[in-house]
């Protein structure tokens, strides 16, 4: 028999209507929950009950809505579980490691204190499949049940040692963390990520795809464990905040765009891209970074925060660009099989220059829900050029090669919409770097 979470759920008053209707349909479903509908908190405290059931429940189940960000209350519960969840005495439940599961119930971002957590997007989709997703995430491995002896120890994204610190706003409002380790003195910033069901997907395009170049002809049913992306690329303010970390580390290199280019926009033209340039603008993607300098950044974000942060594979980049799980299907672009001069930044109607993360993310959406995987900047993958598929992560994946070429997907600002194509191969030098290559990264085991 299946056993799940013992739920907590935490929201906004004002949305208690459809709070009140997931609730019945998870009920109905088996999950022991508890909400409070009735306005349960007294003066400037939680009351007993609320706190009595955050400590005996193992999941956090937060309904984020405008309301709910802006709720004194909905902060006090979600601060008082995190203190649980960080609690090293405190974070099995019954054997069961505590979770937090933001559900996203309106076009807001989810807080910055748990943009660590897998999430769930509502928006648009039929309420009962939401709900057979969530019942799905509160299910418990049987391995986990009544045996802390297996459980491992909390990922610590918010660890005791951890303190918040000042990041842009704007990318506050998408869901960015910024944190400096009391000990080290160390600040950085952690992305908002999506997570990506393992599962196989069909890599590659259709042979007689006139729009396809050799290096991608050739579907192929490739298999992709379970990991999670990066919802944006890399931005100006985390990379500004790992070099800061490393002194010793290489700059961005200053690009020098031509006197009379057309492609680039007309502020820019004779102009240079410095790395001082490149910090005007913190909520753009990071540019002039080598394949060297992304895998150094990746491997210091995992360094410094104990989480397995790196490059995502060729195979996991484009999985998480186009494919649509729902309905077994590849799309040419993130967000369909039509190209839409609104839903990218490219040379076809783009700024011809780079554009703030997120800057189309009402349109530009892949099923996963990441944002700018065509258009803004090419990116960096781990993955070892190769000139045709299928994709071997034996062959192609070996981080100690530091002189054969890598991947790049996605394409950038100064492309046409047939190199954004999600299915597009683009490769250099490992060296080597551009105004328009930036990266995005990952977070668990490759495979």
């Amino acid at each position: 028999m299946s056993a799940y979470h013992t739920t907590f759920i935490s929201h906004a008053h004002a949305d208690n209507a459809t709070v009140a209707d997931y609730a019945a349909r998870l009920r109905a479903q088996g999950i022991d929950l508890w909400l409070d509908l009735n306005d349960a908190q007294k003066g400037h405290d939680l009351s007993d009950d609320i706190t009595g059931q955050l400590e005996r429940r193992s999941a956090f189940l937060l309904m984020v809505t405008a309301a709910a960000n802006e709720s004194r209350w909905v902060k006090m519960e979600l601060s008082n579980y995190i203190a649980l969840y960080n609690n090293q005495q405190k974070y099995i439940v019954n054997g069961v490691e505590r979770m937090i599961l933001p559900v996203r119930l309106a076009d807001v971002p989810i807080p910055g204190r748990v943009a660590f957590a897998n999430w769930i997007d509502a928006i648009g989709r039929d309420r009962q499949q939401v709900v057979d997703e969530i019942v799905r995430a509160l299910l418990v491995p049987d391995s986990r049940v009544h045996n802390a002896t297996v459980v491992h120890a909390p990922p610590s994204p918010v660890q005791p040692t951890w303190d918040e610190i000042a990041i842009p706003a704007r990318l506050d409002r998408l869901g960015f963390a910024g944190w400096r380790d009391k000990k080290t003195r160390v600040s950085f910033i952690i992305p908002p990520v999506r997570p990506v069901a393992a599962g196989k997907f069909t890599m590659g395009s259709d042979p007689t795809d006139p729009q396809a170049y050799n290096a991608e002809k050739g579907q192929y049913s490739i298999p992709v464990g379970a990991f999670e992306i990066g919802t944006y690329p890399v931005t100006v303010a985390e990379y500004a905040l790992y070099l800061q970390a490393n002194p010793q580390a290489d700059k961005p290199c200053d690009y020098a765009f031509p006197k009379y280019a057309q492609w680039v926009a007309p502020e820019w033209r004779g102009k240079t891209l410095t790395w001082a340039a490149q910090q005007q603008r913190a909520d753009h993607p990071v540019v002039c970074v080598t394949w060297a300098d992304a895998f150094d950044y990746a491997h210091w974000l995992a360094q410094i925060t104990g989480q397995p942060w790196r490059l995502p594979t060729e195979a996991e980049w484009e999985k998480a660009a186009r494919w649509d799980a729902a309905h077994t299907h590849a799309r040419v672009y993130p967000w369909g099989d039509q190209w839409d001069t609104a839903r990218a930044n490219t040379c076809d109607g783009g700024p011809k220059f780079t554009t703030p993360i997120g800057h189309y993310m009402d349109k530009d959406a892949s099923s996963y829900g990441c944002h700018d995987m065509s258009c803004n900047v090419w990116e960096w993958t781990s993955t070892l050029w190769y000139a045709s598929l299928p994709y071997d992560s034996i062959k192609y994946e070996n981080d100690s090669d530091k002189t054969s070429a890598r991947v790049l997907r996605g394409g950038s600002w100064s492309d046409d919409p047939c190199n954004t194509r999600a299915a597009f191969r683009n490769e250099n030098g490992w060296d080597h770097w551009d105004g328009n290559w930036g990266f995005r990264v990952a977070r668990g085991r490759a495979g």
